[in-house]
């Protein structure tokens, strides 16, 4: 059932609709309702799409006679049943189905049951009304006002077209609308739904509706505000935007019915995702006043002068002016074409140069503005000049998209130069980099230059610019750290070698003022790393000169310092090793108790007093080893590197100060005393074995039982030298009493020998000293010295061994 609601006299039926409202049983629905309205073309199909949509009766074409069928503006209760999908495709396919609004989801908050107003415009450009368009104009206008959804209905070949496709009527509907209903973004939005009939495929739907938006947005920029706060509104903020495409009708009937059965889903499913009515599009009309709200509306169109048509000559003008434009773009995209095959397609790549780039620029710019002023200057100039600006920016749109990419290549390929000439020239550092800067500034700005110079406000590229030098620093920066790296590197090496070279010598002597040579030394190898970089400025500081700034300088000469105080720091804990240290006590200890003043080793005889100089020398020796466990100048005050070279900064003093725990000086002092001691007892010894004399028995019962043997060597004469040989050397040692010495020195040898050994195992091993320790003190043992009492006042120590006590540690030489 449907009703008249404007007649074709522009009439409004007050009368007749409460009655349909009560004959359709909508009357006390209140505000559970949804209005749908279509507009469109005269004879597309709009009256038969309503009624394949929403099972509606309307009036539709007769097949035989192209005339028009639907006049004024006639409603209708739709006869679908919501919520409820059919059974082929609950939802339009993503193929003919776009939302602009893409992050906007249907609200499903809607009653399913909500019934469906469906109102039936009478179609524009019809033959009938010829050119008084005003009742489509203000029945379009009153469909966009009073409609939660407006399906605009269009064949696949309108799309792109300026009165095939409504853009004139929609933009002057567009402004009217905004002056009449939006005076604040409080007014409810509408859902503008484009049906594209007719839809081969040829084009994607995503191409038309992009065609279609920007055709809208172009003439929404255009159209009047009337108010500040509209001048930079959008008409995204009061009406969303969808897109669906059907299949043609008669060509293609099973798809036509499937994409109609999916799009009317949309209208009366909630649950779909596509759903089409929201919340905000509804008028929050109660269904009782809606007719009352719409007459309102219908008279307020009626009585505003803005909707007087605009003149004949200007819409000539319009659509004459839109068709050139419309031809000069195809002579454009022909033009370029052209110009991508001569350049073998690489016109937009933004990986390559091309040379003479402004001259395809140049010539693409002017065919299209050339063939367009030929043609359309003759028309009105308003309206003219207008579509001219709009062509200029179409066509510069399309060139800054080439001209983009080429900025790019350029952008590349001078960074790829200068790292060619870093890598391959032969200049000084300086000079190279500084070099290389210039060329591709030069070669960047030459390229871009070129083709701004056609219109610096179009092709314009400073920003373009500024991310190039950008880069460019960073990539000459990158270049001049390497080479500062570089540069520290070489100048560590050379004072890590020099200190591994100078400092064996100076921690050996193991003088008092030890840490002042040692500091004295690393000042030497450090000024003579550096002092080829000193700068001459009146600053100071240091300079690499390779072009970097002054805090990159600096940053390079603390590196080097780090590397030197970490350097030593490695040499230090070598050379202050426990194995090292007990060595230069020993050495110190050999040379005051073996060897006299002359450097003449000392044969000590009976009754000679041994403990003596024996504890002097120990307790001399012992006393280097404060001396090595704090790093102190002989001024009392401690080395503490002037760089950060740990990772906590309060701890650089405390490290690097304290060369020795008190876990290593034990250790150290237990080693020394046990050598020492063993030295003491081998002194002891050799006095003893010069006392002892062969008795006379056994004299002459070796040569009784050995007088075969003695006649075997008299026999032969080799055996006879060697035999003297070895018994001369042995006579001469005895006579000289040397026996003691040679005895405690390979004793001493050996046992070294063995330490040194034992250190290197553990090294190797990496056994943690608190466990080594552990293991030692559980199977260590003493050495127990009982002291005996020689004729003529000397003494000697016997050694035994027995489990390691604390007392038993300790040796008691007689005074």
């Amino acid at each position: 059932m449907t009703i008249q609601l404007i007649d074709e006299n522009k009439a409004f039926n007050t009368d007749d609709f409460p009655h349909y409202l009560q004959s359709v049983n909508l009357a006390n629905n209140g505000l559970n309702y949804h209005v749908v309205s279509v507009f469109g073309s005269q004879s597309t199909g709009k009256s038969t799409l309503l009624n394949a949509l929403f099972g509606t009766d309307f009036n539709v074409m007769s097949e035989s006679a192209r005339q028009q069928t639907t006049k004024g503006i006639w409603l209708a209760k739709a006869d679908t049943t919501p919520g409820t999908p059919t059974s082929e495709g609950s939802s339009a396919s993503s193929s003919s189905y776009v939302d602009v609004q893409k992050s906007a989801k249907a609200d499903s908050s809607p009653d399913s049951s909500s019934p469906i107003l469906v109102m039936d415009v009478e179609g524009t450009d019809g033959r009938e009304r010829g050119e008084d368009q005003d009742f489509e104009r203000k029945s379009a206008l009153f469909a966009l006002a009073t409609s939660e959804v407006l399906i605009v209905n269009m064949w696949e070949n309108q799309v792109g077209l300026y009165q095939g496709a409504n853009m004139g009527l929609l933009k002057t509907v567009f402004e009217v609308n905004l002056s009449l209903f939006h005076a604040s973004k409080q007014t409810p939005r509408s859902l503008i739904l484009f049906v594209i009939r007719d839809h081969i495929g040829t084009t994607p739907l995503d191409n038309l509706s992009q065609t279609l938006m920007a055709d809208l947005n172009k003439h929404w920029e255009s159209i009047s505000k009337p108010t500040e706060d509209l001048k930079h509104s959008k008409i995204e903020d009061f009406f969303d935007i969808q897109f669906h495409a059907l299949p043609h009708k008669i060509l293609l009937p099973d798809q036509f019915s499937q994409q109609v059965q999916s799009l009317s889903v949309r209208f009366s499913n909630p649950a779909s995702s596509d759903y089409v009515f929201k919340p905000e599009y509804h008028r929050k009309v109660p269904i009782d006043g809606w007719n009352m709200y719409t007459a309102k509306i219908w008279e307020q169109i009626e009585l505003n002068k803005d909707l007087d048509l605009p003149t004949q000559q200007v819409l000539v003008a319009r659509f004459r002016c839109g068709e050139i434009a419309t031809q000069a773009m195809e002579e454009f995209e022909a033009e370029f074409r052209t110009r991508q095959a001569d350049t073998g397609g690489l016109l937009g790549d933004a990986k390559v140069v091309i040379p003479d780039f402004h001259t395809h620029i140049s010539a693409l710019r002017s065919v299209a503005v050339e063939l367009y002023d030929k043609s359309a200057s003759r028309y009105v100039q308003s309206v003219y000049l207008g579509q001219r600006k709009d062509l200029q920016a179409q066509v510069d749109s399309r060139l800054v998209t080439l001209y983009k990419p080429q900025l790019a290549a350029l952008h590349s390929t001078a960074l790829t130069k200068l790292q060619t000439t870093m890598e391959q020239s032969d200049l000084p550092f300086s000079d190279r980099v500084e070099t290389a800067r210039k060329q591709a500034i030069k070669d960047f700005e030459s390229g871009a230059q070129s083709v701004a110079d056609i219109d610096p406000e179009v092709f314009g590229f400073e920003s373009e610019l500024a991310a190039f030098s950008k880069d460019l620093d960073l990539l000459v920066q990158k270049y001049k750290d390497e080479e500062i790296d570089r540069l520290v590197t070489r100048a560590s090496k050379r004072i890590a070698k020099q200190l591994d070279e100078d400092l064996d010598s100076v921690m050996s002597s193991a003088s008092p003022t030890l840490w002042d040579d040692v500091l004295e030394q690393f000042n030497k190898c450090t000024s003579a790393a550096l002092g080829q970089y000193k700068s001459g400025s009146p600053e100071g500081g240091y300079d690499f000169n390779v072009g970097a700034s002054a805090d990159a300088n600096k940053r390079g000469a603390d590196k080097v310092m780090r590397n030197a105080w970490l350097a030593l720091d490695s040499k230090l804990k070598q050379l202050t090793s426990t194995v090292n240290i007990v060595a230069i006590l020993q050495d110190k200890f050999d040379l005051d108790f073996k060897y006299d003043k002359e450097k003449v080793p000392i044969v000590w005889k009976p009754g000679d007093d041994i403990q003596t100089p024996f504890v002097k020398a120990r307790d001399d020796a012992l006393k280097l080893v404060p001396l090595f466990k704090v790093a102190k100048l002989s001024s009392g005050k401690v080395i503490t590197p002037d760089v950060k070279i740990f990772d906590d900064e309060d701890d650089d003093e405390r490290e690097f100060a304290n060369r020795l725990t008190n876990r290593q000086v034990e250790e150290i002092e237990t080693k020394f005393n046990r050598q020492a001691e063993l030295a003491f007892v081998e002194a002891k010894r050799s006095t003893y074995q010069s006392i002892t004399h062969v008795p006379a028995y056994m004299i002459i019962l070796l040569v009784i039982l050995g007088w075969n043997e003695f006649m075997a060597v008299l026999r032969n004469p080799f055996l006879f030298l060697f035999v003297l040989m070895i018994g001369a050397g042995a006579y001469i040692t005895f006579s000289l009493n040397m026996w003691g010495p040679i005895i405690s020195v390979t004793g001493a040898m050996t046992d070294r020998a063995i330490e040194i050994g034992k250190e290197k195992l553990r090294q190797a091993l990496e056994v943690d000293p608190n466990q080594r320790a552990t293991r030692q003190g559980a199977q260590g043992e003493a050495i127990e010295m009982n002291t005996f009492s020689m004729p003529g006042g000397g003494a000697f120590s016997s050694v035994q061994s027995s489990p390691a006590t604390e007392e038993e540690k300790k040796v008691e030489p007689e005074h």
